[in-house]
């Protein structure tokens, strides 16, 4: 072999080694990012106070995102630092002094109004004045040293109500673009774990513009936050459609009934104002006939009546489901015109009922009690057609897609997380019908107590 073939052969090999060593940096980059994502979904299952789930999270990202991070809250035009949490190697007092510093952030994100995150990717002495209170602050973060940072919102129900700040300094890392791409994800998640610890219970304040009439069925009518349901863990998620988020006719609940729960889901025909009042007799019907017999049968039974008698052709589709006090017994199903409840068992997702007839429709109609056996592992997940009809891009959600984004998710608020996401990112934030998700499983934690967690009208990935 000549010389220069082996030249040759040297140089490609020392490329391919190269590229190898890329390949195998951003495989390992992209597992830690998981792996960051599935810590905070974690913090969310958890179900800790406001206080503990923002010292967690801070934990979560520092130092594995971050040199320090800070969380701040944003309520009527003002902003209060919430948390702020620095790694090991920080300048002494740094984090004392972060977390007593007033927030900075960009005039949008402190308004409520949408706002693109803020990336320095090379903070520059300019820089560094500009976020600077007075010369003692800009001393302090001069002595930082800070190279890179990005802030963003968190927003949930709708509305900005705070914001994400993540910096890298003493540990010689520098953001680049495809970091704000990821973190815009992780706000998302961060703003659900935040909605999990009561952060955002003003379920109001996007109504603000909505005659009072609506307002008022919007505040009655939007699903009430999950109770804990002994024995169970359990998550949803309620998303209006149009660009008010008005009430439509998707719907909820969870209620006891004698020997157990009753777990409803459903969707009425229309919106506005007419819907509002399908969904609220559907609800408290349902309630009420399943609360004084304890028996989904009756409870549909009860609703189809009651919607034939109205004065107007008023449709309603809703899944029932009936659990017991001992949570090794069955979920009892009956199923009126609604997607089936899923069961997810790995990465295998099947129907678990066969739908009977929509309710308002049909005099005579009955349907069938079914029994689904939910083992350690498994979970049922049901959702509104709102997700399946959904348009993108690529023409409908589908079927196909909602079981491929439900494989493999391993607890409720996984699963719903997962499907918010998906669904946002399929639609643009765009959607046509109210969306409502409710999935289940047989609590596995350690701890005494169970979890319930409610992830209602956000928007995630659109937080970023």
């Amino acid at each position: 072999m000549s010389g220069i073939a082996v030249v040759v052969l040297a140089v490609v090999a020392s490329l391919l080694a190269c590229a190898l060593a890329v390949v195998l940096r951003r495989a390992q980059r992209v597992k830690r990012r998981f792996g960051v994502l599935e810590e905070i979904a974690a913090v969310s299952e958890a179900g800790a106070s406001l206080e503990r789930t923002l010292a967690a999270i801070g934990d979560v990202l520092t130092p594995e995102i971050a040199d320090f991070c800070m969380v701040d809250l944003i309520s009527e035009g003002s902003a209060r630092r919430a948390v702020a949490r620095v790694a090991p190697g920080a300048p002494a007092g740094a984090e004392r002094r972060l977390a007593d510093r007033k927030p900075s952030l960009p005039p949008g994100m402190r308004d409520g109004r949408a706002a693109e995150p803020r990336f320095y990717e090379r903070m520059s002495e300019a820089d560094l004045r500009a976020l600077s209170r007075d010369p003692d602050d800009l001393a302090f973060l001069r002595a930082l040293g800070i190279r890179s940072a990005i802030t963003i919102e968190l927003r949930a129900r709708g509305q900005v109500t705070g914001a994400l700040t993540l910096g890298v300094a003493w540990s010689g890392r520098r953001y680049r673009p495809d970091d704000v791409r990821f973190v815009r994800v992780l706000a998302g998640r961060i703003a659900l774990a935040l909605d999990n610890a009561g952060l955002f219970s003003d379920l109001g304040r996007s109504e603000r513009a909505r005659a009072e009439i609506a307002e008022t069925l919007q505040r009655g009518l939007l699903p009430p936050p999950l109770p804990h349901i002994p024995g169970w863990s359990a998550a949803a998620m309620y998303r209006p459609a149009g660009a008010e988020n008005e009430v439509g006719g998707d719907f909820y609940d969870a209620f006891p009934v004698a020997g157990g729960w009753m777990i409803v889901i459903g969707d009425v025909t229309g919106r506005g104002a007419r819907a509002a009042s399908i969904t609220a007799q559907a609800r408290y019907t349902l309630r009420t006939a399943a609360v004084l017999t304890g028996d989904p049968l009756v409870a549909l039974a009860t609703l189809n009546r009651a919607l034939l008698a109205r004065q107007d052709s008023a449709l309603c589709s809703v899944a029932a489901l009936a659990l017991s006090e001992d949570p090794l017994q069955p979920v009892r199903l009956a199923v009126a015109g609604h997607p089936p409840p899923l069961l997810v068992d790995g990465e295998a997702v099947s129907e678990t009922a066969t739908p009977g007839p929509l309710l308002g429709a049909f005099a005579e109609a009955s349907w069938t009690l079914e029994l689904a056996a939910v083992e350690p592992g498994q979970q049922l997940v049901v959702v509104t057609d709102g997700i399946t009809e959904a348009s993108g891009s690529e023409g409908r959600f589908g079927e196909g897609r909602l079981h491929a984004e439900l494989a493999g998710a391993t607890s409720p608020v996984l699963a719903v997380q997962r499907l918010e996401g998906a669904l946002h990112a399929f639609t643009a934030g765009a959607l046509d019908d109210d969306a409502a998700i409710l999935a289940i499983a047989r609590y596995s934690g350690e701890a005494a107590e169970d979890v319930s967690f409610t992830i209602d009208a956000l928007q995630p990935l659109a937080a970023a």
